[in-house]
């Protein structure tokens, strides 16, 4: 895939890009927590793929750095890479804090997190490909970004449950801090995604 054509498609490619880090980050961290059994070798994946995101990050700044023209403002594409990274940087953290903490296993209410966010890494990867045409596929882009908003409120009441039940029946301090923490991560990986969506949301109505 060429980035450096100059055409509008390659430019909004580089979010596809992105996010598919996102994306393959949040499916490997599933496959790590799989049956609620944590198997750190694929959690130490997730690093090389941060990596890789990283790299790719760098290669986008220094492409609206050196463009004459790009088919939106410069400051929403930096802004919309950032946020995608961001959500790459939070998967890479819970990986971490898992491996830190040793945990062994996880429950049902981080399985179920955890398979939000995959969802909601997806959902955004489906709404980059239609960016190239945005004018006319905003209705399509305007449904992922309700459906990623309406996942991310899902993990809201998910994370205030497994909260409640942690401290309501957990009595072991270092299990209440360690699984607090990783609720927490999970959850602001979620909202990361929100943020995306509403940057993509903000973009669609200035260019309407």
């Amino acid at each position: 895939m060429s980035f450096f054509s100059g055409k509008d498609k390659d430019w909004f490619d580089l979010f596809v890009t992105s996010i598919s880090y996102s994306t393959r980050a949040a499916r490997v961290l599933q496959k790590a927590f799989e049956d609620g059994l944590i198997d750190f070798e694929e959690i130490q994946k997730i690093k090389a793929i941060e990596h890789e995101a990283d790299v790719h990050v760098h290669r986008c700044l220094k492409l609206v750095e050196e463009a004459f023209i790009t088919p939106i403002d410069r400051s929403d594409l930096i802004e919309i890479v950032s946020e995608i990274e961001n959500i790459t940087d939070c998967i890479d953290s819970i990986g971490n804090h898992t491996y830190m903490t040793c945990i062994k296993q996880v429950n049902e209410d981080a399985l179920n997190l955890m398979q939000l966010l995959v969802e909601a890494c997806a959902k955004l990867e489906e709404l980059m490909k239609n960016l190239n045409n945005y004018k006319k596929n905003q209705k399509v882009i305007n449904n992922y970004i309700i459906e990623i908003n309406r996942i991310e409120e899902m993990g809201d009441k998910t994370y205030l449950n497994a909260m409640r039940t942690l401290f309501e029946f957990e009595t072991d301090a270092k299990k209440i801090i360690t699984y607090q923490l990783l609720y927490e991560k999970l959850e602001i990986a979620l909202d990361k995604c929100e943020d995306v969506a509403d940057a993509i949301h903000k973009v669609i109505i200035s260019g309407s």
